[in-house]
């Protein structure tokens, strides 16, 4: 049985700013004595003998320290240094003290020790600012962006570089805005943010060449190649680094050359074949071991591990990976000993050694999870989203030592962890996923839970946030008495890609592309062909068919991931040509355990008739979507004015309809409905441009003075609400961004507002059959029927009017199923 590990390769970017002491020292560049004078002030008595003795012996250690850092001694540099900040007390020459302690924090970050270097930063930037020396400020701020980055406190990082660029703003200096948009750049590359991250950087290439800094045009030039690679875009990659390089060899600057050599070793790496690039890294190592930066050495060892991996050299790949953790563990750098941890254990799986692997995995993870503490939600989702693939390896190894349990638990681990984290709310710690709390969630749901996991190509190479093609695919089944089947296939003999199925499945059924809700929706009057629908129920249902409860009215819950979050699973087709919906009760969840979170009992009102919140067809609002450039009224829906009307009918409430649905209206009465129903458009793409990592998605309702009309996902999570159901009968609501957070979006937001279930739909759905199905799935609700059920026979109600599952099989519900 084929077995597919794939490590990762990570671009390294030069971090500008380990070099700063050579120009922080002082404004005149002679030594911390030299500082700017008021002609104003009345001259200061000539020192004593002691004075000037005392002078001479600080000035004396500080200049050693400095002979000593540029000779890449950086232990003997902070002896010298430290001793001289002591003479400096002493005198209390405070400019002198914020000079060295600011030289003490580079010797730190070439060393690695980043939590010296925020104490000594963080002092001097006391003394700089009570010295209102800007450009000592600046100096300093840069620095400490640095240690807070390179220690994973990326979002303290951030409001440094932010700080910093304030206070250069007062001093028109373009050089040293060049550099701070880099580091600025690096930290949104750290969080998987690249669009910010190229933004970023491109600005500082302006700057640095408006200044004639030709060391800072080189590094923006590398930080750009090093994000169009995490891309993918080799070709734009190799372009920029051989540019660099040229700036560099010109300037004959070794630390920048180490950086571009190994940078352009790790995009060849992805084009051509691995012996062509060794030299690339060796020449890269013997820089950086030259210049004393173990930061790069580190990431160094572990692409040329990775090369070595690749010319069948095992034995030589995990020695030279062995020197990269053992490099990365001295250093106080949890990202990088993640990495490196991950490529040791990537290259002891190709060897068979699945143990020393496992262990090497649960440490990256754990690293990993300390990265995203203190982040908002959005940069959670960000930077886990350039972590799954450590956790899918860590599911790997435990099923090649044969324990599917545990590995069914990184798998859950490996998925929805911003989401869990907030749904559960910043005061709650979640537990780690065990199989003993799975196995209770199916016991008290009465469901089989059936959790997907994609393994990636042989072929493909982890590159930042990148996706490669399923190679395999990981099946666990829980039955509601908790036992335990695991189901393991190979996709190469698959005639299309899992994605390929996936799309062509869609195209069968009529759902063409993301429509984001313009337009009204005719539905095909004749069943499509089911070639796709057929080939998925082999892949996903078949193999685990004969665990699959017989009850029809017993629910399972399917766990994706990744594509599988749209397939139409109930639409589905046996070989007989059974539908999985006439066969199964079905729902969805990103997570076992965010699917536990939301069966926790909630703050709502014991009443026998639950109040519910009925809108449809508002006064539409305009709208701009890329690509167009102006904006568009969206088409009204009078088919979903009548569905409200109706279901309002069923909870004896009245609807809210056309002029009167406007946002502000509704969005007060949200937080206090039990069910909501909105009949609208839906428009999964749309983003708040003022937002800097936006979370997709908006409900269109009536625009007023107060509101623009469009409720978007971003201002959904930001509500209280407190209903058990929200239904969004909609155009492509359950469509979002697909993350390793899972599908980010509409119902997402939703429920980490605090609903409990959501229904959602996976394409444009058209108006007649999805009125005639929610007024059913309504029907049915009020009878004591749960959602699940409900759902169940709506969908087969509407299926004997309108045959094709474009008219009945796009809604999904998410998340708790129980009866209303």
């Amino acid at each position: 049985m084929p077995r597919r590990f794939k490590p990762l390769i990570w671009i390294v970017l030069f971090l500008w700013g380990l070099l700063l002491p050579v120009g922080a020292l002082s404004a005149a560049g002679t030594g911390p004595r030299s500082q700017p004078t008021d002609s104003t002030t009345i001259a200061s008595p000539a020192p004593s003998l002691a004075q000037a003795t005392a002078i001479a012996e600080s000035d004396a250690a500080f200049n050693a320290g400095l002979a000593a850092f540029n000779a890449n001694d950086f232990e003997a540099a902070l002896g010298h240094w430290q001793r001289a900040v002591a003479l400096y007390q002493a005198a209390g020459r405070d400019r002198d003290v914020a000079n060295t302690q600011t030289a003490i924090m580079a010797a730190a970050l070439r060393l690695g020790r980043y939590g010296d270097a925020i104490r000594h930063g963080q002092a001097a930037l006391e003394l700089a600012t009570t010295l209102a020396d800007a450009g000592l400020q600046v100096r300093i701020l840069g620095n400490l962006g640095i240690a807070y980055q390179e220690s994973g406190r990326y979002a303290d990082a951030i409001a440094t570089y932010e700080q910093a660029l304030t206070v250069v703003s007062t001093t028109g200096n373009a050089a040293s805005k060049a550099q701070l948009l880099s580091l600025l750049g690096n930290a949104y590359e750290a969080l998987g943010d690249y669009a910010s991250a190229i933004a970023a950087q491109q600005a500082s290439l302006v700057q640095a060449e408006q200044a004639g800094a030709e060391p800072m045009t080189a590094t923006a030039l590398m930080n750009l190649g090093g994000l169009y690679a995490l891309q993918g875009d080799y070709s734009q990659a190799i372009a920029q680094f051989e540019a660099g390089l040229a700036i560099a060899r010109r300037l004959d600057d070794a630390a920048i050359l180490a950086y571009g050599l190994s940078n352009l070793g790790a995009a060849y790496q992805q084009i051509g074949s691995p012996e062509t690039v060794i030299p690339y890294y060796l020449e890269s190592l013997s820089l950086a071991e030259a210049t004393g930066n173990r930061t790069l050495q580190a990431e160094v060892l572990t692409n040329l591990g990775i090369a070595y991996e690749s010319l069948g050299e095992l034995e030589r790949a995990i020695a030279t990976h062995a020197d990269s953790v053992a490099i990365a563990r001295r250093l106080e750098n949890p990202r990088l000993l993640a990495k490196a941890l991950n490529n040791q254990a990537y290259t002891w799986l190709k060897a068979d050694q699945p143990d020393p692997a496992e262990a090497a995995l649960i440490e990256s993870v754990n690293l990993l999870g300390r990265l995203r503490q203190g982040l908002s939600d959005s940069d959670k989702v960000a930077v886990f989203d350039t972590q799954i693939y450590t956790y899918n390896l860590l599911m790997q190894a435990r099923v090649a030592q044969g324990n599917v349990a545990a590995a069914l638990e990184a798998s859950e681990q490996g998925r929805a962890r911003a989401f869990a984290e907030l749904v559960a709310g910043p005061e709650v710690t979640l537990p780690p996923p065990t199989l003993a709390h799975m196995q209770a969630v199916a016991q008290q749901l009465n469901a089989t839970l059936v959790e997907y996991a994609i393994v990636p190509d042989d072929d493909f190479t982890v590159q930042g946030r990148q996706r490669g093609l399923a190679g395999e695919l990981y099946t666990w089944v829980i039955s509601p008495s908790g036992k335990l089947a695991f189901d393991h296939r190979d996709l190469s003999p698959v005639e299309l890609s899992l994605e390929g199925l996936i799309q062509n499945s869609r195209t069968e059924i009529g759902a063409l592309g993301r429509t984001r809700g313009i337009g009204v929706y005719p539905v095909e009057g004749a069943v499509l062909p089911k070639a796709s629908l057929q080939m998925l129920h082999e892949v996903l249902i078949a193999p685990i068919a004969a665990r699959l409860p017989t009850d029809p009215t017993v629910r399972i819950v399917f766990i994706p991931q990744e594509s599988l979050f749209y397939v139409p699973f109930a639409a589905l087709q046996d070989a007989a040509g059974h539908y999985l919906i006439e066969q199964h009760t079905l729902l969805t969840a990103p997570s076992i355990q965010l699917l536990e979170l939301t069966l926790a009992p909630r703050d709502r009102p014991a009443t026998d008739a639950p109040t519910a919140l009925v809108a449809g067809n508002p006064v539409m609002p305009e709208v701009t979507l890329p690509p167009h450039p102006t904006p568009i009224t969206l088409a009204p829906l009078p088919g979903a004015e009548e569905e409200a009307a109706v279901i309002a009918a069923i909870f004896h409430t009245e609807p809210i309809l056309g002029a009167a649905a406007t946002e502000s209206a509704l969005v007060p009465q949200m937080t206090s409905a039990q069910i909501i129903h909105l009949a609208t458009h839906g428009l999964p793409d749309y983003v708040d441009s003022r937002d800097r990592l936006p979370t997709p998605g908006a409900i269109a309702l009536a625009p007023d003075d107060h509101a623009d009309g469009l409720l978007t996902a971003r201002e959904i999570a930001q509500l209280n609400l407190r209903a058990a159901l929200v239904v969004l009968s909609a155009c492509d609501t359950g469509l979002g961004e697909v993350t390793g957070d899972g599908v980010v979006g509409l119902s997402r937001s939703l429920i980490a507002a605090g609903a409990q279930s959501t229904v959602v739909s996976l394409w444009a759905v058209p108006d007649a059959p999805t009125a005639e199905l929610m007024v059913a799935f309504y029907e049915n609700l009020v009878q004591g029927q749960d959602k699940a059920q409900a759902l169940r026979q709506a969908m087969l109600a509407t299926m004997a009017t309108y045959p094709s599952p474009l008219a009945w099989a796009a809604f999904v519900l998410v998340g708790d199923p129980s009866p209303l």
